[in-house]
């Protein structure tokens, strides 16, 4: 009876961003990122039961992946932080892995990386780590992260921080090694917010 009634409010729930969804494919930019910003407000901000919210996950998901191509680097941001809301709060995230996964090798994989931010990279990275059905982009996820950690911005520096923790929580301790050395390099930096960034990952 509770998952019918879960899939009953979800599908309250895509009647009500229906509008949204057909505005991600719009030809206007500032629409699409608007459309991408009111499905998060509307669905993961919103503090809904984790059942209904596995329900609108799995509608949601391949027209949310769809929007990791978008040229527009704040829709690929938003959209990145929508689906690693959802990976967080979903009860099954497993079950988005057959689309997800094929999505993130065809962005990141070895021969050509398309995803242009190194930025939306690491972010990408810190989301696949969170659950252990991803463990098998550890390895990737922290080469990523490291190169970047001597990045000339420091917001890029504080990201590949962050998102090297979080491999390194999610994984099997393996990578730590190579790892120590990289971010004690980092406690001689110039900037705050990569010496809080290194305080949170130790």
């Amino acid at each position: 009876m509770a998952a019918t009634g879960d899939e009953h409010a979800a599908s309250e729930i895509l009647r009500g961003i229906s509008r949204h969804l057909n505005c991600l494919n719009e030809d206007n930019k500032a629409t699409r990122k608007r459309a991408l910003e009111s499905i998060k407000q509307q669905t993961v901000n919103k503090g809904l039961p984790k059942g209904v919210l596995q329900e609108v996950f799995s509608s949601l998901l391949k027209p949310l992946l769809k929007c990791l191509s978008d040229p527009m680097e704040k829709c690929r941001e938003t959209t990145i932080a929508t689906i690693t809301e959802f990976i967080r709060c979903v009860p099954k995230p497993e079950e988005s892995l057959p689309y997800l996964m094929p999505c993130l090798a065809q962005r990141f994989g070895d021969k050509e990386i398309l995803e242009p931010s190194e930025e939306l990279r690491l972010r990408l990275y810190c989301a696949a780590a969170i659950h252990s059905g991803f463990l098998f982009l550890i390895s990737v996820s922290c080469s990523q992260s490291l190169s970047t950690v001597t990045h000339q911005h420091s917001r890029v520096r504080v990201s590949a921080i962050e998102a090297t923790g979080a491999v390194i929580q999610h994984g099997s301790g393996k990578n730590l090694d190579d790892v120590v050395s990289h971010l004690a390099q980092r406690l001689f930096d110039d900037s705050p917010q990569v010496l809080l960034s290194l305080l949170s990952v130790f």
